[in-house]
C-alpha cells in the first residue's frame, strides 16, 4: 500500500516510516517538502537502503495515498484536515491524535466539542472518509528502534470494519503490538485520554517508554 505520513518529519512519523517501509512505499509529507525528502532519507539510512520511501508536502501525500496517518500535535490537526480536504478522496486515514495540555503539575485530557479528537477529524473530512482512531498509547522512541518488540497493545475505534481489519493488519507487521477493538469512533475519548495518564505515570515513576497491555486475570482451577 501507499501509506502517507502526513506532517510525518517528527518522532511518531519516522516510527512508522520505520516499521513499515519494508512492506509498504512509505510517502512523508510536511509543509516543507524538503524536510520531508530530508526525513525519507534519514529513514533508509536507518533501514540501511532497504525499504520504500519519499517526502513530498502533505497535500501531495494525501493525494497519492491508500492510507493517511495524521502524525501532527492536536493544535496542528486543521492544517492536514480541513485545510487539504480537497486531497483526501477514498483514503483509510488514522488518527493518533490527543488533544491534551500540560498544567504544571500534570498532563489532562482536553477534548474538543465533538467528543474527541478522532470525532473533529472526521468533521473536518468530507463524507465517507473511514477514520480509524488508532496508536495513542505507543511510545515514538520504542517505534524508531526497528529491532525493538514493543510487547504492548494498541486501542481502537472505528465506524468502518474493513478499514478496522487493514489497521489490524497493519498493526500485525509491527513486532509484538497486538491490536485491539475498542467501539465505534464515538468511544475514542476513552481511548485517547490514556495517553495523558500514560505520560503522568511515566514522569512520576521514572518508567521509559510507558505503553498498555491488556491482560487477563482469569486463574483456571
Amino acid at each position: 500500500m501507499k501509506i502517507a505520513l502526513v506532517g510525518g518529519t517528527g518522532n511518531i512519523g519516522t516510527g512508522f516510516a520505520v516499521r513499515w517501509a519494508a512492506n509498504h512505499e512509505i510517502i512523508i509529507g510536511s509543509r516543507k517538502a524538503d524536510k520531508a525528502e530530508e526525513r525519507a532519507k534519514a529513514v533508509l539510512q536507518i533501514l540501511d537502503q532497504e525499504g520504500t520511501a519519499w517526502g513530498t508536502d502533505n497535500d501531495s501525500a494525501i493525494a497519492a495515498s491508500d492510507v493517511a496517518v495524521l502524525c501532527v500535535p492536536y493544535d496542528r490537526l486543521t492544517s492536514v484536515t480541513g485545510d487539504l480536504k480537497e486531497s483526501y478522496d477514498n483514503q483509510v486515514v488514522i488518527s493518533p491524535i490527543v488533544p491534551m495540555n500540560y498544567n504544571g503539575k500534570f498532563f489532562q485530557y482536553c477534548p474538543p466539542a465533538e467528543g474527541s479528537a478522532a470525532q473533529r477529524v472526521k468533521t473536518m473530512l468530507p463524507e465517507g472518509i473511514k477514520i480509524v482512531s488508532a496508536f495513542h498509547t505507543i511510545s515514538a522512541a520504542a517505534l524508531q528502534a526497528k529491532d525493538w518488540e514493543l510487547k504492548a497493545d494498541t486501542l481502537m475505534c472505528s465506524d468502518y470494519p474493513e478499514a478496522l481489519e487493514l489497521v489490524f493488519d497493519l498493526t500485525r507487521e509491527i513486532k509484538s503490538l497486538r491490536p485491539i477493538k475498542i467501539g465505534p469512533l464515538a468511544a475514542s475519548s476513552l481511548v485517547e485520554s490514556l495517553t495523558p495518564m500514560l505520560l503522568n505515570a511515566a514522569r512520576k515513576n521514572k518508567i521509559k517508554d510507558a505503553g498498555i497491555c491488556i491482560v487477563s486475570e482469569r486463574r483456571d482451577a
